[in-house]
């Protein structure tokens, strides 16, 4: 207490002096009114870039969860669509002339959920590419899942950590995935040759194979895909290795270039489905 005192009665001048000011000021903005108002409109101004930077401060530092919350309701409506999808096939089957107005049956259940997950690393390094996701084991992941963007298929997860994956996308050699054009009823496979990252090739369609640039891609008979689910466009004709069968070069709807989020297909049917067809191996 005596520094504090000694402190003030030593620096007493300036005290008196910013005090003086102060109330200089004080009197200049409250007995005439046009200082008073060029100080209130100043005044407002900086409060309003204060609370400006204060807001884009604020979104800033909630953008990776308010990022992950979108994503997570994206996954939501995967779900519900793929429900929906299921529903009206069942009812399309049982009446094939008309189709009444039906709810979904919640107690039923639902065959594909939706694991969203973020890229953390992505390499382009060689013909061997991978990308890892910030999701494992602990979160419900396992080898052989199917992973897409919300534009279209990503990849198969090949291993898993506690709390990380590594995905086989299809811009690799080691990627097989059966797929078709969208209005035909011939199937084929996608792979990739290894060129360029931003297309793949549909081969093994028979000769007779009609097709129009920008045709849809979409996947058919797989274990770990569901049907129907966009892998890209038709930009032209390949380089075929067998003169009974059409390749054709395709536009992939994902690029990998620009990929940060994907989501985790998880298939509650998977295991039966896989033991079922291993008995015969």
């Amino acid at each position: 207490m005596r520094n504090l005192f000694n402190f003030i009665i030593r620096n007493s001048h300036w005290l008196v002096a910013i005090l003086l000011i102060a109330f200089s000021f004080y009197l200049v903005f409250a007995c005439n009114s046009y200082q008073r108002s060029v100080y209130l409109t100043s005044a407002n101004r900086v409060m309003g870039w204060t609370y400006a930077v204060a807001n884009n401060v604020t979104s800033f530092l909630h953008l990776k969860k308010n990022n992950q919350q979108l994503l997570e309701r994206n996954a939501q409506l995967e779900r519900d669509l793929f429900a929906l999808k299921a529903q009206m096939e069942l009812k399309t089957d049982d009446d094939s002339v008309a189709v009444e107005a039906f709810v979904v049956d919640t107690t039923e259940q639902v065959r594909f959920d939706f694991i969203p997950a973020e890229v953390v690393n992505l390499s382009f390094a060689g013909p061997n590419n991978f990308i890892t996701l910030n999701k494992g084991a602990s979160h419900g992941v396992r080898p052989d899942m199917g992973v897409i963007s919300q534009r279209g298929v990503v990849g198969v997860v090949s291993n898993v950590s506690d709390r990380f994956s590594m995905v086989i996308p299809v811009i690799n050699p080691k990627f097989r995935l059966s797929a078709k054009l969208k209005n035909s009823e011939n199937y084929g496979s996608v792979s990739w040759n290894g060129k360029n990252v931003r297309q793949a090739q549909l081969g093994e369609l028979p000769k007779h194979e009609s097709f129009q640039v920008g045709d849809t891609v979409i996947t058919s008979f797989s274990r770990i895909f569901p049907k129907r689910l966009v892998i890209g466009t038709v930009s032209g004709m390949g380089e075929s290795k067998d003169d009974n069968f059409n390749t054709f070069t395709i536009q992939l709807a994902t690029d990998f270039y620009s990929l940060q989020d994907v989501f985790i297909i998880r298939d509650a049917l998977y295991e039966e489905q896989k033991t079922l067809e291993e008995t015969l191996q």
